[in-house]
């Protein structure tokens, strides 16, 4: 058991900076914008009315537009989508089988208080200096291939940005 520390002075003899957080690089409003921008631009030019959402590395949403003609539901699997890539490191895609009755991550869903959403269209944003997570995009609109299009467009935006 740990003794629970009980005055000033004991909580000043554990601390250590070595072990607290560092500052890590924060996805900027104004950068996930221009994700934003690029995103919604690629399903403008596919003819897909989409919903995108940009979430930060707290997985809130940062940016978020939905095209006139984009079903209502759009705006909240986008999000969902985004969230997964975020929480996870990885696409949203990349879970669906694993997610899946009988897969590795069957339970997920049960396990999380906010929904992931294990199909195609989600990509988290990774610093290319550091290699840390700071965010994702999420689309919906289109089938499977048109949100993979569109968020793609915006991660290749966020690349670009880096340069």
């Amino acid at each position: 058991m740990t003794k629970q520390l009980t005055t000033v002075e004991e909580s000043k003899m554990t601390y250590r900076p070595e072990v607290h957080p560092r500052h890590v690089r924060v996805l900027a409003y104004a950068e996930a914008r221009v994700v934003l921008d690029a995103a919604l631009a690629e399903a403008e030019r596919i003819g897909v009315p989409a919903s995108v959402a940009v979430l930060d590395a707290g997985r809130e949403p940062l940016a978020f537009g939905r095209q006139d003609g984009a079903g209502l539901l759009t705006g909240e699997v986008a999000t969902g989508k985004a969230f997964t890539a975020i929480s996870l490191g990885t696409a949203s895609g990349d879970l669906s089988v694993a997610a899946n009755t009988g897969g590795d991550f069957a339970a997920l869903h049960h396990a999380t208080s906010r929904n992931l959403v294990t199909f195609a269209g989600g990509f988290p944003l990774v610093d290319a200096e550091s290699g840390n997570l700071v965010g994702a995009i999420g689309a919906s609109g289109g089938s499977l291939d048109e949100d993979i299009a569109i968020a793609q467009a915006g991660v290749a935006a966020f690349l670009e940005l880096a340069r």
